[in-house]
């Protein structure tokens, strides 16, 4: 059975912004850092290679040890992705938040504690 192969576009091609593709204006980014974005990116990528190798190893019937080994791997692919965004996160939104006081920076510092749950699991 052939498999299809997904073309991806080239990273600079144009795409459209988040606002048109419906997203509300209330949960876009602030102030993300182009640099980090594009590693951002790249991560992701790295992280998408090794969950289709591990697709592969599972049609391959590879030895179960050596899938989990990759499936570590890609976890923690993800992971950098997630502190970098999570360092973005608390340095322009909490920050701007807590500067303003009140109930803002109080539902901010509760998305605080329920992102950090979450990545700890």
């Amino acid at each position: 059975m052939a498999k299809s192969i997904r073309k991806r576009p080239p990273a600079d091609a144009a795409k459209p912004t988040p606002a048109r593709a419906g997203v509300p204006l209330d949960r876009l980014a602030a102030g993300i850092d182009p640099a980090a974005r594009k590693a951002n990116i790249l991560q992701i990528r790295r992280a998408r290679g090794q969950v289709d190798g591990i697709e592969r190893m599972i049609d391959e019937d590879r030895y179960c040890a050596d899938i989990i080994v990759q499936i570590t791997a890609a976890r923690a692919s993800l992971q950098v992705v997630a502190k970098s965004l999570l360092a973005a996160h608390l340095k322009a939104c909490h920050s701007a938040a807590i500067g303003n006081g009140g109930a803002v920076a109080d539902q901010m510092y509760q998305e605080l504690v329920e992102l950090v749950s979450k990545m700890a699991k």
